[in-house]
């Protein structure tokens, strides 16, 4: 395999359950890429392609209709948070390093299970599934979305299995936390990123 050096910039996709061809796309700046982990960087202001309902509201707005109402992508722009990627090679996660867009503050770990990614080019693609962990600076930790995976199961997006899958995979998470291992402990949260 071969990797991408520093600097390179790489479109990071998303595919949303269901199958269908419509992902949520970044353009992330690699900082480091090598055989235990990519990491890349997506500024706060950076162009985004990102899916919706075709009324315009976002998916995580929907309600229970958001997995079987017609979707749409459209062209955004990130906001709020700069956001480092880190993407263990061995882990059906990545976890999201955000810095607040005015201070640069680190302000905590977004875990976001997924299935592991797969590369062309100067692209990688996973599938998002729904269920997340936010991690404070404190160590403590809080699921997110359980009810959107919920609402997928009710929708047939996910079977009760798979859903008790990606659970399982939010209880390594919390353990990894518990232990503070990598790469919560590698020291990524005083990342500053090369101004040019």
């Amino acid at each position: 395999m071969s990797f991408w050096a520093p600097g390179t910039q790489i479109a990071w996709r998303y595919g949303h359950p269901g199958g269908h061809d419509l992902d949520f796309v970044a353009p992330l700046t690699v900082v480091r890429d090598d055989a235990e982990l990519l990491a890349a960087w997506l500024a706060v202001g950076s162009p985004v392609l990102k899916v919706v309902r075709d009324d315009g509201r976002d998916l995580h707005d929907a309600g229970e209709d958001a997995f079987t109402a017609r979707r749409r992508r459209v062209a955004s722009t990130w906001t709020g948070y700069s956001v480092l990627r880190v993407l263990p090679k061995a882990r059906p996660w990545s976890v999201w390093h955000f810095f607040h867009g005015v201070s640069g503050a680190f302000e905590g770990w977004y875990v976001n299970i997924e299935d592991p990614h797969v590369r062309w080019g100067r692209t990688t693609r996973s599938r998002d599934h729904l269920l997340d962990v936010w991690v404070e600076p404190d160590r403590s930790v809080e699921r997110k979305d359980e009810h959107e995976l919920e609402a997928a199961v009710r929708a047939g997006r996910y079977t009760e299995a798979e859903a008790d899958a990606i659970r399982a995979v939010a209880t390594e998470v919390e353990e990894v936390v518990a232990a503070w291992g990598s790469p919560f402990c590698d020291g990524w949260e005083h990342f500053v990123p090369d101004p040019r």
